[in-house]
């Protein structure tokens, strides 16, 4: 009777036992190694969101990758055809430069007619010439990298300096803010006097004298600017701004 019970406990060990453990070690296996996978995947998307945090918050070089240099947008759309009965100020300011220094290369033209301005902008802009344009009432001031000015001459005219930064990406997002809204400002890169060191202020329009600034400064939105950047423009002053002509070659 023993070596039937001994018997029939062999086979069903056999038969069930050893087959249910190793459908619990290969379950288990597949589990661990699930796991492993799980793991490896955690490890990746943290190594991505560690790089993609170094390159968005670098602490030594974020500065020096967004100094801007004369940003041109209206030259990467130089392939695009424009219709003259189509455009607008608008669309003319947002391809136009986004960076003027005090002193540039080029000239400034005003223009009493609308349909020349646009037209010499439009020109520009076909072409990968940087400019940019400006309508204070019914004049229409086109800066061109090309225009150029009398021998040994300096054109001067003013700007409205209203924010000003010590670090261009500061500078650049608010102008682009208030781009969009039809306000035609720029960002403009200065030395600090004695230092040299470069400065970036946020600037509006250009002119011709100094008493057309200071009645566009006076008129200025202070709300809508506001509510477009998120700062105050209480400390705005009119400032200087160069054009050179064309480079002698």
């Amino acid at each position: 009777m023993k070596k039937k019970s001994s018997g029939f406990s062999l086979i069903l060990i056999l038969v069930f036992v050893l087959p249910l453990i190793t459908f619990i070690l290969t379950v288990y296996t597949i589990y661990l190694k699930n796991e492993m996978n799980l793991l490896d995947l955690q490890i990746k998307d943290l190594g991505s969101d560690y790089l993609s945090s170094q390159i968005l918050e670098p602490e030594y070089s974020y500065e020096n990758e967004l100094i801007l240099p004369e940003i041109q947008v209206g030259k990467t759309k130089a392939k695009v055809n424009y219709n003259i009965q189509n455009l607008n100020y608008q669309l003319l300011l947002d391809n136009s430069a986004t960076l003027l220094k005090s002193s540039n290369v080029g000239a400034v033209k005003i223009f009493d007619s609308e349909k020349k301005a646009f037209e010499e902008a439009l020109y520009a802009l076909e072409n990968g010439i940087n400019y940019f344009i400006f309508k204070n009432q019914n004049k229409y001031y086109l800066y061109r990298e090309d225009y150029d000015i009398n021998a040994n001459d300096e054109q001067y005219l003013y700007t409205i300096q209203i924010y000003l930064f010590y670090s261009p990406a500061l500078a650049i997002f608010p102008t682009m803010a208030l781009r969009e809204a039809g306000i035609p400002a720029v960002v403009y890169n200065g030395k600090l006097s004695p230092s040299n060191a470069d400065y970036w202020s946020i600037v509006v329009g250009l002119f011709e004298t100094a008493k057309e600034s200071d009645e566009y400064m006076k008129n200025m939105d202070e709300q809508k600017v506001f509510e477009l950047t998120g700062l105050g423009i209480k400390d705005r002053f009119r400032k200087g701004i160069y054009f050179t002509g064309v480079e002698n070659e």
